[in-house]
């Protein structure tokens, strides 16, 4: 009998850059773009229609997506983005994807987006969001591994989420909240 004995990954390089306001004071962080044929029909952060991220933010926002249907996609979530003062990222630049999958557990880190240098960037972010924290590929590990790489370090609570923690860089101290996923 003959077994499979070859993993089969794709390289992939993020698709576009993340989107900072000018006027953030917050930075979220996911792990990377859902698989290709999970996206819907804009190039921008959370493009998978089932992903309820926007209808998060929207509603943060006070207004309702489905209000927004008619506008440019990216441009209105990039408007809410603003408002929000609220920047977005993905802390995987380079990955390998196993089967196509979206999955957390199917993604690995290759080379992270430099977050250190968005933060020197736009000295006015005082708090990171981090939208997953479990098991080893998760935005919380793969941000604790780069930070760790950087020289820097943070203590993750054992605590049930949200979670809040702090990292101190540059003489700065920077909050650091991980929420759920909005992925359903």
């Amino acid at each position: 009998m003959t077994y499979k004995t070859l993993n089969e990954y794709k390289e992939e390089t993020h698709p576009w850059q993340p989107f900072i306001p000018t006027n953030a004071d917050k930075l979220i962080l996911g792990t990377f773009p859902t698989a290709e044929i999970n996206r819907g029909a804009y190039e921008f952060f959370y493009p998978n229609p089932n992903n309820d991220f926007w209808r998060v933010l929207f509603q943060a926002a006070e207004k309702k997506l489905e209000d927004y249907k008619q506008v440019e996609p990216i441009e209105i979530r990039k408007q809410i983005l603003a408002e929000l003062k609220l920047g977005i990222g993905d802390i995987g630049k380079k990955i390998l994807r196993q089967k196509d999958s979206s999955k957390d557990d199917n993604l690995f880190p290759i080379e992270y987006t430099d977050i250190f240098l968005i933060l020197e960037n736009y000295p006015s972010i005082k708090k990171i969001i981090i939208t997953s924290s479990s098991g080893s590929n998760s935005v919380l590990s793969w941000f604790h591994h780069y930070c760790i790489l950087n020289g820097h370090n943070f203590i993750i609570p054992k605590e049930k989420l949200p979670i809040k923690t702090k990292l101190i860089f540059k003489s700065r101290e920077i909050n650091i909240e991980i929420i759920s996923s909005p992925s359903r």
